[in-house]
């Protein structure tokens, strides 16, 4: 500080200070996204310290850390002024699901409003159906292949299987008997390694219960389990019995009561229920299509296993059984479609 501010060091030394919240005064520069409002026809002049008005009349509110105590306003805003410096994926799938969000991307010159992009590029948001509707043609060819009309029997549709089929291009092939991997066992490591994952809402879950019994209750509850827990299950034999991991993963296409199940919420984070309501319906289908009430089919556990957050060398070991068995039955599968024992 130079000595011409020297009265501003005074000021504060030695006296009582009336301290606020840090950056209670900031303020907050709006002038580039009225700017990139009025690009989108949406004219716009800043009525209050956190509220702009459209020309329109409707009045959208920014969040802000100034307040004005005992001064509410009685005239709520319509919208909700969101103007970030990143504008993440999640704020535009907000905007896009919620016609109250006024949202403004300065730097790419976009706005949603309404429930729609008003201004700017559009982007080509890949919709995830088509593809876990791919990989579960593909998980449902790997070993034994399949005909057109036993795919649509799984719980596809016709459009479903034709759409899949098509994407999975050179990968698959008709033969007088179905359709195949064009490559033997070549669909088994595609599927598991190049599966994004069932996507969803997850949720980790504690009790005092062993893992096996927790296990239990869940499967009893409709769940499937998958990655190296199965390995305890009955009549499973593509994973050798190892000593149960930290974590039991489980999915569910039903709201459940876990509470009601015995579980409370898992703070720490390191052992007890990993609990997924998955966005990809396809694999409780492909579960049923493999005679599974219980568990994953044998991709989706191998994926489990290869994408397990602190993989230790049983969970390696446990994916290299799963694959090793999934290669074999595919390759001895084919043999005994395509050059029966005479």
């Amino acid at each position: 500080m130079g000595p011409r501010l020297e009265w501003v060091a005074a000021a504060y030394s030695g006296r009582p200070q009336i301290t606020m919240p840090y950056g209670l005064g900031d303020t907050t520069d709006l002038t580039n996204t009225l700017s990139v409002l009025q690009l989108a026809g949406l004219r716009a002049v800043v009525e209050s310290h956190d509220t702009i008005r459209l020309a329109g009349g409707r009045r959208a509110r920014f969040p802000t850390l100034t307040q004005r105590p005992r001064d509410d306003d009685q005239n709520e805003a319509e919208l909700l002024l969101l103007a970030p410096r990143t504008v993440t994926a999640t704020q535009i799938a907000l905007a896009e699901q919620t016609a109250t969000v006024l949202l403004v991307d300065v730097d790419r010159r976009r706005v949603w409003i309404d429930g729609r992009q008003a201004l700017g590029t559009k982007e080509r948001w890949k919709d995830a159906a088509p593809i876990y509707v791919t990989f579960a043609v593909a998980r449902m060819l790997a070993v034994n292949g399949s005909t057109f009309d036993k795919l649509v029997q799984s719980g596809l549709t016709p459009g479903q299987v034709d759409d899949g089929l098509a994407r999975l291009g050179k990968r698959v092939h008709r033969t007088d008997i179905g359709w195949e991997s064009r490559h033997v066992g070549g669909l088994v490591d595609f599927a598991i390694a190049c599966y994004p994952g069932p996507g969803g809402v997850r949720t980790r879950w504690t009790s005092d219960l062993p893992l096996i019994e927790q296990a239990e209750r869940l499967i009893d509850a409709g769940c499937r389990i998958s990655g190296r827990a199965i390995s305890d299950r009955p009549g499973y034999p593509a994973v050798s019995r190892r000593e149960m991991p930290y974590r039991l993963v489980a999915l569910t296409e039903a709201e459940l009561d876990m509470t009601a199940l015995g579980f409370v919420p898992d703070a720490i984070g390191y052992s007890g229920t990993e609990l997924i309501r998955p966005a990809d319906p396809t694999v409780f289908l492909t579960a049923a299509a493999a005679g599974y009430s219980d568990r994953t089919d044998d991709i989706i556990t191998a994926h489990t296993l290869l994408r397990a957050d602190m993989r230790n060398d049983d969970d390696a070991a446990s994916l290299e059984e799963v694959r090793n068995r999934l290669q074999f039955l595919a390759d001895t599968g084919y043999d005994l479609r395509h050059n029966p024992p005479s």
